[in-house]
């Protein structure tokens, strides 16, 4: 496809150029800050990926029923999407990102305290599940574009290199969760509170303690 930018507004391919980019985006206390969140939150949605057949099919028993139970969680995340395109321009991205958040770290510690009393039946476990897929799908969208918003004038290289983080991140901490999964829902429950847990304190500080601050008038 065609450059849409004008002359004067393209970006050189030079190393040091690409480099002064990353440097921008990697400094910047908003846009790190929310990759690293994003990361986070990725990490949890990634641990659950990997350790769900062995918790549907062994701890659970579905057997080939977990393809269903699998998918009726992730509508969680559909129903996510749509409310977040009616609502975000009424409330803003902060307050909708931050009271996800704020939930999913509930969400975690309910998970990971009825694991550990041995009290998570498979209906309570789809409702939490489905809960946290329903915050990560409210979060994303929102960390993304609050962690582009200083980012406009090198919107391509800091969008890219936000998806290198976020990714990465999220893998790798995730592959983690998954490779300690130890026949019951200890590993994934402790993995999603605790990624829960460090993506609120990035937060908190990125916004230096003043979550649910709208920056800007609602649309």
């Amino acid at each position: 496809m065609p450059e849409t930018l004008p002359l004067s507004e393209q970006k050189s391919l030079a190393v040091q150029d690409v480099l002064g980019a990353f440097r921008q985006t990697v400094t910047n206390r908003q846009t790190i800050g929310y990759a690293l969140a994003a990361g986070g939150v990725q990490a949890s949605l990634y641990g659950f990926v990997f350790s769900s057949e062995q918790v549907f099919t062994e701890i659970y028993a579905l057997g080939n029923y977990f393809p269903l139970a699998f998918a009726a969680i992730a509508v969680g995340i559909a129903v996510a999407g749509f409310l977040n395109a009616r609502f975000v321009g009424r409330f803003g991205m902060r307050v909708i990102s931050h009271g996800a958040l704020v939930g999913f770290v509930t969400v975690g510690a309910i998970m990971l305290a009825a694991v550990k009393l041995h009290t998570l039946p498979l209906p309570l476990f789809m409702a939490l599940a489905a809960l946290m897929m329903f915050g990560f799908g409210l979060m994303i969208a929102n960390f993304t574009s609050l962690a582009m918003e200083p980012q406009g004038h090198i919107a391509g290289t800091a969008s890219s290199l936000y998806g290198s983080i976020t990714t990465l991140l999220g893998i790798g901490v995730g592959t983690t969760i998954g490779q300690h999964y130890d026949g019951t829902l200890v590993p994934f429950a402790l993995g999603f509170f605790l990624c829960a847990l460090a993506s609120l304190a990035v937060v908190f500080w990125v916004e230096k303690g003043r979550l649910f601050k709208p920056h800007n008038k609602p649309v």
